[in-house]
Parts: structure tokens; sequence; C-alpha cells
């Protein structure tokens, strides 16, 4: 932020760069100058306002109805050859592939509740294990058919360890399960040598996710984070308590990424290095997101959880965890995931398509805004707004809002813009909003005379 004295009183300020992004901590009147009270819909991370993350739609899966989607790799040994294919679930519980060769429905494997997947290498083939909070465990190998495995637990996360599978399930909500080693689908838990189950009964609550991290296996409860050593015999397993959350963690948001586990909670954003727990992203205010998905790809954590009331999902945040930006979407997303190179998106009803920077949700063009808070300029009487400029690439609306009375000026085009309101007040802010895209705007301006 530049503020320059003018010879002739009165002093010009220019907020060249847009990065400093939305702090939600403050009231408006208190923000400083170049921060924003409210971004929607734009990414900041190069200075300038451009088209934020949106939804688009793809061929791969047109107008289907999904209710989850997962890309299973495997080995075909008579091509000699990795074979690539796309599934999901329908909206009747209906497992759909593609190998490339159109949707196909795979025989046996029906849910009635939106599955997850894992890959694993089971007895020599690449195989995808398919399971559900309400249904036992599919195996499928990619050509054969579809395996139900009827003495697997009911299971709400699960994380290979070593050749094991580690759960957490909707039956004991207070216990991890494991599988036998090197047979994810065995959980005879009647015997030492095959799977089995440990109880956690304390303070922390509710099991709600498992994840393979640093070499352990790290529990996700209701309230806190334990730590499973499992290396070998199931005899010298053994787990260690480290931290007692100040708020509800929500299952879905836990990520890793990379070095650390990044995890929503009712008390904000934070990330988890394996033994100690730090806030992020701060300047965002979540909301009670019990719903909340998250995955990662590219150094980005994309999260769809809760920032302007509580329910439903109503905002995607995608955070680049090196650069330590952000961007704030309003879109209504159910269920992220991750296929390949590409981050998917769920909406409420059905629909699916890839994330992206195109400013839009299945083709509707999403409103953008950026607005300041109410600045007073460190002048208590009044003062005039004698002249803005700005940058622009396509059609804008410039608001200006003058102790709480707004005026609009359409910007139509692009280039430099120069606006004279000369309006007098004691506090001003200024809205930027865009409807198209292919939005730039950068270097707004403005010079105040008291």
């Amino acid at each position: 932020m530049n503020n320059i004295k003018m010879p002739r009183g009165g002093s010009r300020h220019l907020i060249k760069n847009f990065g400093a992004n939305v702090d939600m901590r403050f009231d408006d009147a208190v923000l400083p100058e170049g921060s924003a009270a409210r971004i929607a819909n734009f990414n900041v991370s190069s200075g300038a306002l451009t088209d934020g993350y949106g939804v688009e739609r793809t061929e791969l899966f047109g107008d289907r109805k999904v209710q989850s989607a997962w890309r299973f790799t495997r080995y075909d040994y008579d091509r000699e050859e990795y074979e690539v294919c796309d599934m999901y679930c329908d909206e009747d519980g209906q497992v759909h592939y593609n190998y490339g060769d159109g949707w196909h429905l795979l025989e046996g494997a029906e849910f009635t509740s939106p599955p997850s997947a894992i890959e694993y290498r089971l007895y020599g083939d690449d195989s995808v294990l398919m399971t559900s909070p309400t249904d036992k465990m599919c195996v499928w190998d990619g050509v054969g058919s579809v395996r139900r495995i009827k003495d697997s637990p009911y299971i709400t996360s699960m994380s290979m360890h070593y050749e094991r599978m580690f759960a957490t399930t909707s039956g004991e909500q207070s216990a991890v399960y494991f599988s036998d080693d090197l047979d994810p689908t065995n959980w005879n838990d009647s015997a030492l040598a095959e799977g089995g189950y440990i109880q956690l009964l304390d303070e922390r609550g509710r099991l709600i996710k498992v994840e393979d991290f640093l070499n352990y296996v790290y529990i996700f409860r209701e309230y806190g984070i334990s730590r499973l050593t499992a290396y070998s015999s199931q005899e010298d397993f053994y787990v260690v308590n480290l931290y007692v959350a100040g708020g509800r963690i929500y299952g879905g948001s836990v990520c890793p990424c990379g070095d650390v586990v990044m995890l929503l909670g009712s008390d904000g954003l934070h990330s988890f290095d394996g033994y100690s727990v730090a806030n992020r992203l701060k300047a965002v205010k979540f909301l009670p997101s019990p719903g909340a998905s998250a995955v990662f790809l590219g150094g980005k954590y994309y999260l769809a959880a809760c920032t302007e009331k509580e329910g439903d999902n109503d905002t995607l945040v995608v955070y680049d965890l090196n650069a330590n930006t952000f961007t704030l979407s309003h879109l209504p997303i159910k269920r992220l995931c991750r296929l390949g190179d590409e981050v998917y998106a769920v909406a409420y009803d059905g629909r699916i398509g890839k994330v992206r920077e195109c400013a839009e949700f299945f083709g509707e063009p999403l409103v953008k805004v950026w607005e300041s808070g109410d600045l007073d300029f460190q002048i208590s009487d009044k003062k005039t707004v004698s002249a803005i400029t700005l940058r622009t690439s396509g059609d804008i609306t410039l608001t200006v809002i003058s102790d709480g009375k707004e005026k609009d000026y359409e910007i139509n085009g692009g280039g430099a813009v120069r606006i004279k309101p000369t309006t007098s007040c004691k506090t001003v802010a200024f809205r930027i909003k865009s409807a198209k895209k292919g939005a730039n705007i950068s270097r707004l301006g403005y010079v105040i005379r008291s």
C-alpha cells in the first residue's frame, strides 16, 4: 500500500498488490489499508484480482449423478503395461468403471452409502478395495468378478501400513481395527496371528480417521490425536496419546499434505507434524463443518467447508502450503475426490466436475467480489474522494460506499480507468465486482482530500 502526500493537499493511496487477501478476524473498521473485508471467487495469489476456482463440467462424467469417484491403476500382464480405470458410485449405489472405452456397470458392487476406495496388490494382482460405513468390503481385480468380504467391519476410514489395513468403523467407534498381515481382506480377530482391534477409551472421544504418516498409524479422534506403533507382530503394537484438541475435529478434513497432516476443527484450521499441532489460516473464520471434505494435490490443500453459515459446505478453500496463500470460492461442494492429477468436486445435486481456475459452476459464471474495510484515513472529519484509478481487463462494477451509502460505476472494456466521484464522507469503502470470466484487476488508487 503506497500513501503519497500531494502538493496541493490531500493524499494519494495506491493498492499495488491485492495479495494481503481477506482477514475475517477483525471488524471492517480496524482492517489495515490493502486488506479486504470480503473476497469471494477472486484469486489474489498473483497480486491482481483474477478468476478464482470453480467447477467445470467434463466430458468424462457428463451429466451423470455421482456420490463418490476414484481412479484405479492396474498392471496388465498380457499387454505388459499399466491401465487406468476411472470409477464412480451413482445415486442408486451402483458402481461403474471406464477404461477409456465408455462407462460399464460393475456387477456385484452395490453400496447403501458413499464408498471410498484404496488400491492394494492382492495375491499378485493389482486390486481396488471398496468400503462404506454401511456395507461390507468389495474387492475387484479389474477384470474378474467382484468379491464381497463378509467378515470385514463397516469401515468409515482406512489406511495401509506395512501390508496391513487399519480402519475406523461405524460399529465400534472407540476401536481401531486391523487386518491380517499381507491380506487386507482377512479380519478374523479370533487369533493373534491374523486380524484384531485396539480399544481407545478416554476423553479424546470416538475414532474418526486413520492415516499412515511418518511410519506410524495416526488415529484422529473427535477431540485429539493418538499414535499407533505397528511394525511387526500385533503383540508388539502400542498406542501413545499425543494431543487433546480445543474443539471438535472434522474427519473429512484430515488429509496428509507432504510433511504435515492438515485438519479442520471447530476452533480453526491446523497442521500436524507428527508431534505437535500449529494453527493455519488464522485470517479465515470457519463455521462448524461436520461434512468437510479435503484432498491434497500439487502442494495445495483443497478443503470444502462452511464459512457463510452452518450446515452444508458452502466454500472451497485452496491453500498453497509452500507459498502460504489461499483463495476462497463460494461453492456448494459435498465431496472432493482426486483422480490422478485432477481434483473433482461432487455437488449436492450429484453433478461432478473438475476444480479449475474457471470462475464458474457447471457453466454458470460466479460473481467475483473484493471489498475493502471501512477507511477513515485517521481523519475524524469529513473528507472527499476526488479520484479513483485502476487497471482492468473485462467489464466490472466499482462501488463506492460512503458512510454506508452506495454508488455504482459500470466500467466496460479494459485498460486504465479514472473516475471522479467527488463524494464527501467520514468513512469510505470500495467494492469491485465482476461476473464475467477473464477478469484481471490491479492498481486500485484513490485521492483523498480533507
